[in-house]
């Protein structure tokens, strides 16, 4: 009876157990490359809210949940970045000894991951790297046409990228992702995303992923100008243009003595810190309801702006958590390139428009009456006029940028001008009973 127990309990055991991932096994290859890209994103867990303790250059400005992705440490090549060295001397090695070292003191991952985790992680430094140089040579040396990855994008991947490579918006266009971060593309190509579904092309062979990064290197890059447009409606209003849920709580830098602390996401509006003249507490929003003390974004024009992402991901801004990578990416561009000096454009001691009146009727009636009506009536929550005296900057700002989560044209494009004149009309439109 004991001996039939045993194996009954083996039995049972063999059954329930699932067994290690090897080395070689190609499913714990590839979610051990997602896990160098962004562990918290594949596991669903939460990156703590201090740097990785090797990490060593907090100086450079990396975002502090990146700073627990291994491919911020290591790089996309896997020799190093920051400083820091790679991981290719780890190839080969023992999968058991790398998923404990995982847990030392100098990486921190004993808590955060699971062990089967940490042995896919191991299991991809030890045989999943891949010598990117080269790929990236044979790509470079690869004519598109003849390659055939068009049609092997067209049907695995376009359904969720779209044929352009522009459609999801949670991560930059593949095109321009392509070209700027080759090797970051080829590692995702071989492994997959994150906490997604995509398709790991490694089995397929280095040659076939080399071939689809020369093909996603000639699609389309963002269009800049509808970039800077959308973020100008971002800065409006993100929880309306995106659809997003209303956030409960304030914004944790908003004052909480201002006036609108007790209007949750009203506090979460980019425009009720820094104001519509872009000046924050320099400008429009230095005295009266709206007042912060919380300084503009004007010094910011012209920035980089990947580093204007970093900033909005801070601790100080929180925007990671609620908005896509392409959000982000629009608001940043309309914060470097898309801000005007409002005070070009309305005279900031008595709010009027510089513009001409005459001009603006002609333009106002071609271009806005369709929608608002010849006497500013319509679609507005507030009458055309009202707005345009009482806050000619919010005004403008929209006639540049279109109004959030709507069809409304974006002008920036037209001659400074005629927006001005097109305001100067506004002004002298009066609310009828």
């Amino acid at each position: 009876m004991a001996l039939k127990a045993l194996v009954t309990a083996v039995a049972l055991l063999t059954i329930f157990m699932a067994p290690l991932a090897t080395a070689g096994d190609s499913a714990s290859l590839v979610r051990g490359g997602r896990l160098y890209d962004n562990w918290s994103l594949e596991s669903r867990g939460r990156s703590p809210n201090h740097p990785n303790p090797a990490f060593k250059a907090q100086q450079l400005g990396v975002a502090v949940q990146d700073t627990w992705r291994c491919a911020e440490c290591h790089g996309w090549d896997y020799k190093g970045n920051h400083g820091i060295k790679g991981i290719g001397g780890r190839q080969k090695s023992d999968p058991v000894a790398i998923a404990a070292l995982l847990k030392d003191a100098n990486h921190g991952y004993g808590e955060l991951l699971s062990d089967a985790d940490r042995l896919d992680l191991a299991n991809f430094v030890v045989s999943g790297q891949t010598e990117m140089r080269q790929l990236l040579d044979l790509a470079l040396r690869t004519k598109p046409a003849q390659a055939n990855a068009d049609k092997v994008f067209a049907t695995v991947c376009a359904n969720c990228h779209g044929l352009d490579g522009t459609r999801l918006r949670q991560v930059p266009p593949l095109g321009d992702a392509a070209r700027q971060r080759p090797y970051e593309v080829l590692h995702v190509a071989l492994n997959g995303h994150p906490g997604g579904n995509m398709p790991a092309l490694r089995t397929l062979g280095e040659e076939t992923v080399a071939k689809m990064l020369a093909y996603l290197q000639t699609l389309p890059s963002i269009n800049l100008v509808a970039s800077i447009a959308n973020g100008g409606r971002l800065y409006d209003d993100w929880q309306v243009h995106t659809g997003g849920q209303r956030q409960a709580l304030p914004h944790p830098a908003y004052p909480p003595k201002a006036y609108y602390a007790s209007a949750a996401s009203e506090t979460w509006r980019c425009k009720e810190c820094h104001g519509w003249d872009y000046k924050g507490n320099q400008g429009q929003y230095g005295s009266g309801t709206h007042a912060t003390g919380i300084k503009g974004v004007r010094a910011l024009a012209g920035t980089d702006p990947g580093k204007i992402m970093v900033t909005l991901q801070s601790s100080s801004h929180l925007f990671g958590a609620v908005l896509k990578h392409r959000d982000l990416q629009d608001l940043a561009n309309f914060v470097s390139y898309g801000q005007i000096d409002m005070d070009s454009m309305i005279d900031a001691r008595t709010g009027l428009s510089r513009g001409d009146t005459t001009r603006g009727a002609a333009h106002y009636r071609s271009m806005c009456a369709g929608c608002h009506g010849l006497e500013g009536r319509f679609v507005a929550k507030r009458h055309m006029g009202r707005v345009a005296r009482e806050d000619p900057w919010h005004a403008a700002h929209n006639m540049l940028n279109g109004h959030p989560d709507d069809t409304m044209p974006a002008l920036r494009e037209i001659d400074p001008k005629a927006i001005s004149d097109i305001l100067a009309h506004m002004q002298t439109l009066q609310e009828r009973r």
